[in-house]
């Protein structure tokens, strides 16, 4: 298998590369008559006519055509080299696609099992229709048989290549039957995802097109899900099939469409965040929460700072939440859930062992009282409004996957502890969904939003939890932006979608992707664009290390919005770490002006004076920190190492002593102490002055560079440049 996997990367490397020659080359290496005779016939066909086209280019013969078959050739080598690591993974029996497509066989045989499940919902309405204790078995043995179909049309789906068009047409008309359920339908539009992220068929991908502007909002999005995840995965391909490319423009044809898309897209980048947030609730929130006595009710999120606001009766509460700081991570915790972030990925992490999960269909499945796990529960009273489950299914804050896993941890709960739980769900008014006043468009595409990004938090669990997950490559692992998709652009290419992008990476940091994002903005804006926008471009570059560019930023920013201070205060900062600190004290000293009292800005303005000797105009500026916050240990900082530059011993000491006797005193503060002792020869105060800046360091290796980077102020200041390195062997 390994052997087969390396081939197949191999030949679509070179595929990528251009290099179509030596790709159909190696395929001939291992697609023989003896392995597959269909698979060699292709590769044959495919040999002839790049052949062909090889001979006709040498003699200089016209051919209008050449570009389109080359992409044709190299399209088709693409997908023969899919299907030919397909059949080699037949070989590995362990494998769940192996399992399933050596039970089904390559057929979709959707004809056969569109008329069985169409007939088994047939006879389910008909024995709805005479309930009778005789219809309870038989309604039984239907809800099983459906069980059963669902799954092997899943598999199958899922498991199958080399579809015709008659596949095509037939599957689409099974998703958009509505007499079938839509439950099942969306969950068959996961199995056709599956498949393209396993073997890539283009007409596939035409069919996920086709849905996805179908009216049904559920399998209409995650159609739209699966296909962009997908064209992310395989974009160096698209450009293969023109078809499919036409599919794709038909898409932007339409507003919804393209709306769905730039929300989908903003969901997909989101994803990166769910391991940041994952990592936050455990080593944070959730160890901070459960050091409160109070707090075991397990409940999370926006519901614990309802409670904590409203509980009036216990000051002790309220004095542990001031304390603990525990409000603060609460308070980030739903801003998240309003944004839509996936933070119940640690929660539900360990639920998903249970047998249902073992079926793999299972983790596609929307949340359906129906299925047979869920409607077992609670039978008899599932449809009552104020039901737990009910509650549970109206929630848009947990996915599907995690709702199937708090119902069947629910199970598990004792009748009476059940009953209390959907008591209290009942008390406080069910769900917290959004009930529909009316089905107008705005609440249809408020749920499509809501439906694709529980279904993107849903592909997310399948990919990182599911205990098959190896056997998949997870498409999460890519950046998933589609503005660095040379094919898939024009799906967001608009003023609006844009902007949202450049704002959301700049919020969660990924400047260069952002920054890429404004270049894109700034090139179709016509000049149209505020001070806000130049500030936030110099911020990405200065954030990636660009400081030289992220002036020339900063400065359009200043010329359309002058007097900015914290314009300025970025230019200047730019210029300092660019070491132009004439430049830099040019800013700091305008930014004086806007804020004379500002204590950061004052330091920063110091210091620059510092470096460029000015020290007595850097003292004036410390010491009216000093004087505005007598606690600034910077300022101290600032007035010790300045003095010791001036050659003023006593005051440098005196500040010196102040922050070594502050907790927050570090290994350079005792380092610049034992300085000011070594030049005023007291050498033994400044031996045990140097040994206690070792031992803060922690790192022999990283104090002793310490001691070399100050060696020139040393010598500058008097010291014997051989007694200084004698010093340095008293270390080692």
């Amino acid at each position: 298998m390994g052997n087969s996997k390396d081939l197949q990367q191999r030949v679509t490397a070179l595929l990528q590369q251009g290099r179509l020659k030596q790709a159909i080359d190696m395929l001939a290496g291992f697609i023989t008559a003896d392995s597959d005779w269909q698979l060699y016939t292709r590769l044959t066909e495919i040999q002839t006519s790049y052949n062909y086209m090889l001979e006709y280019l040498r003699k200089g013969m016209p051919d209008p055509n050449r570009l389109k078959l080359y992409r044709s050739l190299m399209g088709e080598c693409y997908i023969l080299n899919d299907e030919w690591a397909m059949m080699e993974l037949m070989q590995e029996p362990q494998q769940l696609y192996s399992r399933y497509r050596r039970t089904y066989g390559n057929s979709t045989d959707a004809h056969t099992l569109h008329k069985r499940l169409s007939a088994n919902e047939e006879n389910r309405s008909l024995l709805h229709m005479i309930p009778s204790p005789e219809n309870d078995k038989a309604n039984n043995s239907l809800i099983q048989q459906h069980e059963y179909l669902l799954r092997e049309i899943f598999y199958r789906l899922w498991t199958s290549c080399g579809w015709k068009s008659s596949d095509c047409e037939e599957v689409f008309s099974i998703i958009t039957d509505r007499t079938l359920r839509l439950t099942d339908r969306a969950t068959l539009v996961s199995a056709i995802t599956l498949g393209l992220l396993k073997c890539f068929e283009p007409q596939k991908a035409i069919l996920l097109c086709r849905i996805a502007q179908e009216e049904e909002t559920l399998t209409a999005v995650r159609a739209l899900v699966g296909l962009i995840i997908v064209l992310m995965y395989y974009e160096s391909r698209i450009e293969c099939y023109p078809e499919l490319l036409y599919a794709l423009q038909s898409l932007n044809d339409c507003e919804t469409i393209t709306q769905r898309i730039r929300t989908i897209q903003i969901q997909l980048l989101r994803c990166r965040e769910t391991q940041k947030i994952d990592r936050k609730m455990r080593e944070e929130i959730i160890p901070a929460m459960m050091k409160n006595p109070h707090l075991n009710s397990g409940k999370l999120g926006m519901e614990v700072i309802k409670e904590i606001d409203e509980e009036e009766q216990n000051p002790e509460w309220k004095d542990w939440i001031k304390n603990d700081e525990i409000k603060e991570k609460l308070d980030e915790m739903a801003k998240w859930q309003i944004e839509g972030a996936d933070v119940y990925m640690s929660t539900f992490s360990q639920l998903k062992r249970f047998p249902f999960f073992e079926e793999m269909c299972n983790w596609f499945r929307p949340f359906d009282l129906e299925v047979p796990e869920v409607a077992e529960i609670i039978p008899k009273e599932r449809h009552n409004s104020k039901n737990l489950l009910n509650a549970i299914c109206a929630s848009r804050f947990f996915c599907n996957s995690d709702k199937y896993s708090f119902c069947l941890t629910f199970k598990q709960v004792p009748r009476e502890q059940r009953e209390m739980m959907q008591q209290q769900i009942a008390d406080n008014g069910g769900s917290d969904g959004d009930g529909p006043d009316t089905m107008n468009s705005a609440y249809k595409e408020r749920e499509a939003e809501t439906m694709s990004n529980q279904y993107i938090q849903d592909l997310y669990r399948f990919f990182k939890l599911s205990r098959h997950r190896k056997e998949f490559t997870d498409p999460f692992s890519l950046s998933l932006n589609m503005l660095e998709s040379h094919h898939l652009l024009f799906l967001i290419d608009h003023p609006e979608s844009m902007l949202r992008m450049f704002h959301y990476l700049i919020e969660k940091e990924y400047y260069t992707e952002a920054f890429h994002a404004g270049t894109m903005l700034e090139e179709r804006s016509m000049g149209n664009l505020d001070a806000e926008f130049y500030q936030k471009m110099g911020y990405c570059l200065q954030k990636s290390g660009d400081c030289k560019k992220a002036v020339e930023y900063y400065t359009k920013a200043d010329i359309i919005a002058p007097d900015s201070l914290w314009t300025m205060r970025h230019i200047a900062q730019c210029y300092r770490l660019m070491g132009d600190f004439e430049s830099a004290l040019h800013y700091y000293t305008a930014t004086e002006a806007v804020a004379p009292e500002n204590r950061s800005l004052l330091l920063q303005t110091g210091e620059c004076l510092a470096a460029l000797k000015r020290y007595d105009e850097a003292f004036e500026r410390f010491f009216k920190v000093e004087y505005i916050d007598s606690g600034s240990i910077r300022s101290w900082r600032a007035i010790a190492w300045c003095s010791f530059l001036t050659g003023n011993y006593a005051q440098a000491r005196h500040y010196y002593a102040k922050l070594m006797q502050h907790p927050k005193a570090g290994c350079e503060d005792f380092m610049n102490a034992a300085h000011v002792e070594w030049i005023d020869d007291k050498r033994d105060v400044a031996f045990s002055l140097y040994k206690r800046a070792e031992g803060l360091c922690g790192n022999t290796e990283r104090f002793l560079q310490m001691m070399e980077q100050d060696k020139e102020t040393m010598v500058e200041r008097g010291a014997n440049e051989e007694e200084l390195r004698l010093l340095r062997d008293l270390f080692y």
